[in-house]
């Protein structure tokens, strides 16, 4: 991705989203108490989303076999539906939105790795923005982003992921809950970690694995999870990319509570949500902008982006990424699975010397890693 590229959307972003505690006034004055319009989600245009909807809460589940990859399907679809939960004018926005899984073992994976080889990957925002420069950011991806054939038009996916991680941390009339119950890392752990609570099952297993890929997080997952868990333990994790399971999550802040199984875990975050529902949705928007000093600011999310866009192009990384790409398919397998320690174990471990080699002797030696 080229750093031109990047920063005019993100600029853009930050210009009319901004950050709640440089862009809002005392109040977000996009919606209003008076129930005129009580809209449902639109249906999900790529069908990787169902929506269940009660009076003040609506559930999110993610479906897009066999591994909740961030394809550009799945990113397409989840900015859809934050584009739908900004306020506006006599319009009634949910109090609570809960994200959780329909595939057993993982909550949302990675970005999908072939969008980051430079092959593959065509970034299409440069002139997207440039024709859009002052206009309000809902407008703007609302008329130029399609989803056809599984690609997002006018941005590149990676931008469309940016897009996500500023709307969840920006969008202040309705709290965002993540129930996890399997593994998230990468893309998704960044979209988890800029939400506003989590709670984790019994098979949660997190990371934010980008430094053994010799990259940065773009999304603001990183730069997020310091003021989750204080800057020693983020390092920690961050740069062994050291996994995090549910218990440890708990311990360390990541997560409000764990809990011994999937029903327990669900009964209690709609209880939580449905008790945060009943309180007038002004009083939830001032309680989210009071708090919004604790999340990075938009200054340190853009300067995040730099480094990713200078990091991405160094020497090296298609090889990374390529090799990664080869051992794990994508796919629902032992080694996806295993991630960050099976990465790890195949860029570090001696089996895929030469990480510029590619076809069957790269995929090959991979897969022996998973035995």
């Amino acid at each position: 991705m080229q750093l031109k590229t990047l920063l005019p959307f993100v600029a853009l972003i930050v210009t009319v989203l901004g950050h709640p505690a440089d862009a809002y006034g005392p109040l977000n004055p996009g919606y209003t108490t008076l129930p005129s319009q009580d809209l449902s989600p639109p249906p999900s245009h790529h069908g990787t989303l169902t929506f269940k909807k009660t009076a003040n809460v609506t559930r999110v589940l993610v479906n897009n076999p066999p591994i909740n990859l961030l394809t550009s399907a799945l990113i397409s679809d989840l900015l859809d539906f934050l584009l739908w939960t900004q306020p506006a004018p006599n319009k009634i926005t949910p109090k609570v939105v809960i994200f959780s899984s329909a595939i057993p073992n993982f909550f949302i994976a990675h970005f999908d790795l072939k969008n980051l080889q430079p092959t593959l990957h065509q970034p299409t925002s440069a002139n997207f923005i440039t024709n859009t420069a002052n206009t309000n950011i809902t407008d703007t991806i609302t008329t130029n982003t399609t989803t056809t054939n599984d690609n997002i038009s006018g941005l590149s996916p990676l931008d469309a992921l940016v897009a996500c991680g500023r709307l969840l941390q920006n969008i202040t009339s309705t709290a965002f809950i993540a129930e996890i119950n399997g593994r998230t890392y990468g893309g998704g752990q960044e979209l988890s970690s800029q939400m506003d609570m989590r709670f984790a099952g019994p098979h949660t297993l997190v990371a934010q694995y980008e430094n053994c890929n010799g990259f940065v997080a773009e999304a603001g997952g990183q730069i997020s999870l310091g003021p989750i868990i204080g800057k020693a333990r983020a390092m920690e994790h961050l740069l062994a990319s050291k996994a995090i399971d549910a218990r440890t999550g708990t311990r360390l802040g990541l997560f409000n509570n764990d809990y011994p199984d999937a029903r327990t875990l669900t009964r209690e975050v709609d209880a939580l949500a449905a008790r945060i529902g009943l309180f007038p949705q002004s009083s939830l928007n001032d309680t989210k902008f009071s708090l919004a000093f604790m999340s990075p600011s938009a200054r340190a999310l853009d300067e995040q982006l730099v480094r990713f866009a200078a990091v991405e192009k160094a020497e090296g990384r298609a090889g990374t990424v390529s090799a990664t790409l080869a051992a794990s398919d994508e796919g629902d397998n032992a080694f996806e699975k295993g991630i960050p320690n099976s990465v790890v174990r195949a860029l570090y471990g001696g089996v895929l010397a030469g990480l510029e080699d590619k076809g069957k002797a790269i995929l090959s030696a991979a897969r022996q890693v998973m035995h």
